[in-house]
């Protein structure tokens, strides 16, 4: 492709990206599944130059208007080049040849306009007269709530934000193949992958790569879940002939675990208010050759009378902000207000109050959120302990040394005194952000 092929469509994805509410991850690889003729470098530079005026939206519009030039689609692409792309960046002549040359869509710009460039400073991209908002890409609200919950760590899981995410896949076990000889079966696509190093069942690509086309994807050897999902998995003790409540289960990632663990003896039921989700759900089930899955559709004001302490275990993977995994959705940073906060934390503790009601005499409740917000899980916590007297928490080492420790001998990674809960920190541990928690039920 010209560079003025590559420059328009990183334009064509912009444009989309700004319109509508879809997932813009979604929008991208519907862009380039219909556009089979992008060679694998062209994709490489159209993607890197497009996610990285996404992640640094804020800055590169704070420039844009600190020099006094107009806000244009265009002018974004530009200060990428000069600022963050490797190809381009402080090559102010070359980058001046792509833009004086008119090409489909893609405004024809004058010398004159383009003087700007000869004013800016290649090392002030990152600017401390920015706000803290823009510097982090982040609205203050939420600074504030990770400020609150990590005092001397925040900048760091800020940061991490920015950084991008990790493909993590995991084994099945019920396929009766070793997490190592899976690996060694996946040489046969030339990514370097390394062993998760807390989940005993996961396996990491060092770079993406579409393994939903891979043969072993398709026999259901493999399944994409993240390392931090895994572990919350992993966590919960499920035992064969069990009976298991995953509420809030979406594509039934968490439900196929405990299947595999329980051996395929006893009852998961998956529960969901999304019927597509759960769908997408029985189709990932009958791959992994799972069958005590049961699915069930549940209006949004579902009661849980025909299930109450029913469950051996009840699993709340709540809705929530999403902030642990907002690096493979960089734009929910910019879309995310107060209110969905508020009106999320209302839902989650909704859902903690039925969820208990469903856990028979000496059963286990856990909640988790993909989130690491204060409000989301620790004080969502206090909140429950306080209304939930016959309910007392489990310490969670003893959980990951029963657990994960027996499988394959990984060590409790966490430093919290209270081991009431684990928090799962990207800039520390390399996964997405997570929060987990657990409570029994008193016999």
């Amino acid at each position: 492709m010209l560079v003025q092929e590559r420059i328009f469509s990183v334009l064509e994805l912009l444009k989309l990206s700004y319109q509508g509410d879809n997932v813009i991850t979604s929008r991208v690889q519907s862009y380039f599944r219909t556009r089979k003729f992008i060679g694998s470098q062209d994709r490489n530079f159209i993607s890197s130059c497009f996610w990285n005026i996404i992640r640094h939206r804020s800055k590169i519009r704070w420039h844009i208007k600190n020099i006094n030039i107009h806000q244009t689609i265009e002018n974004e692409i530009i200060l990428e080049l000069y600022f963050l792309n490797l190809k381009y960046q402080n090559n102010i002549k070359e980058i001046k040849n792509i833009f004086l040359v008119k090409y489909k869509d893609i405004k024809k710009i004058s010398e004159n306009e383009l003087e700007f460039l000869d004013r800016l400073r290649f090392d002030s991209f990152y600017n401390n007269k920015m706000p803290n908002d823009i510097f982090y890409e982040l609205p203050n609200f939420l600074l504030e709530s990770i400020k609150k919950g990590f005092p001397d760590n925040w900048k760091n899981i800020v940061l991490s934000l920015g950084n991008e995410a990790y493909l993590d896949i995991r084994v099945n076990g019920l396929k009766e193949k070793s997490r190592n000889e899976i690996k060694v079966m996946l040489k046969d696509i030339k990514v370097e992958t390394e062993l998760t190093k807390f989940s005993p069942i996961g396996i990491r690509f060092l770079k993406r790569y579409p393994i939903e086309g891979h043969k072993l994807y398709k026999s259901g050897h493999i399944e994409i879940q993240g390392e931090a999902s895994q572990i919350a998995s992993l966590l919960l003790g499920a035992k064969p002939r069990m009976s298991v409540a995953d509420i809030c289960s979406g594509a039934g990632g968490k439900s196929l675990v405990l299947a595999e663990i329980m051996k395929n003896k006893g009852r998961v039921l998956a529960i969901d208010t999304n019927e597509k989700r759960l769908d997408n759900a029985g189709a990932r089930f009958k791959r992994a050759g799972i069958h005590n899955i049961e699915r069930k559709l549940l209006n949004k004001s579902w009661q849980v009378k025909s299930m109450a302490k029913k469950f051996d275990l009840v699993l709340i993977d709540a809705p929530c902000s999403g902030i642990g995994t907002w690096s493979r959705n960089p734009e929910s940073r910019f879309n995310f207000t107060k209110d969905n906060l508020y009106n999320l934390i209302e839902t989650q503790a909704k859902l903690l109050e039925k969820g208990a009601m469903m856990v028979a005499p000496g059963g286990k409740l856990a909640y988790m959120v993909c989130s690491y917000l204060p409000e989301e899980g620790v004080d969502q916590l206090e909140i429950f302990k306080k209304n939930n007297r016959e309910f007392f928490e489990i310490n969670l080492k003893h959980m990951w040394e029963d657990t994960i420790s027996l499988m394959d001998g990984t060590k409790y990674p966490f430093s919290n005194e209270k081991k009431n809960h684990i928090i799962l920190d990207p800039s520390i541990h390399k996964t997405d952000g997570f929060f987990i928690s657990m409570f029994q039920r008193q016999r």
